[in-house]
């Protein structure tokens, strides 16, 4: 998909500000000042929008400018642009949200995959209705999040009987 125009989301102050002006034409200068554009980009607008040349001059009727502005700011095309916009706003914001914790490296053994819930390490302590952690600081607690997760994965059905308190009598009392 081609680059959209920087001024496209500027729409609404572009639109406000000439109705402000109280001229009946709008030249290349004001054209560029008001769009944001340089030169060359702001003789090919004022084109786009029916502007012409006088003598060395570029103009176009302020009145015709704002007619094809409002056409242009109620089209698809804005709030296409205008959501997309909103969305990669809100996902910048999300991921910036995130990184802290994206950025922070747990130690844990490689067999800490392979855990079942008779391997569950010193510290976590589960019973039916309750889960106790001790943890000596941060990277700690996240080193035992992690090793739970862990064997929540690999023994998820005894680990919901002990939690549930539905162990079953070749089931083991409460880990921990």
């Amino acid at each position: 998909m081609p680059a959209q125009p920087q001024w496209l989301l500027r729409l609404p102050d572009i639109i406000v500000e000439l109705k402000q002006l109280d001229i009946p034409i709008v030249d290349r200068a004001m054209f560029e000042k008001l769009f944001g554009v340089g030169r060359r980009r702001a003789i090919q607008l004022m084109h786009h929008f029916d502007g012409h040349q006088v003598g060395r001059t570029f103009i176009i009727d302020r009145r015709l400018l704002l007619d094809r502005l409002q056409a242009r700011r109620s089209g698809a095309h804005f709030d296409y642009e205008q959501t997309r916009r909103r969305r990669v706003v809100e996902e910048l914001e999300r991921l910036r949200k995130l990184s802290p914790g994206r950025n922070v490296r747990i130690a844990v053994q490689p067999e800490a995959r392979d855990h079942r819930l008779a391997d569950l390490p010193a510290g976590i302590h589960l019973k039916p209705g309750e889960l106790r952690m001790e943890f000596a600081g941060i990277e700690d607690l996240l080193r035992h999040l992690f090793e739970l997760s862990q064997v929540i994965l690999n023994d998820y059905h005894r680990f919901a009987e002990i939690v549930e308190g539905r162990e079953t009598k070749a089931s083991s009392p409460a880990v921990g």
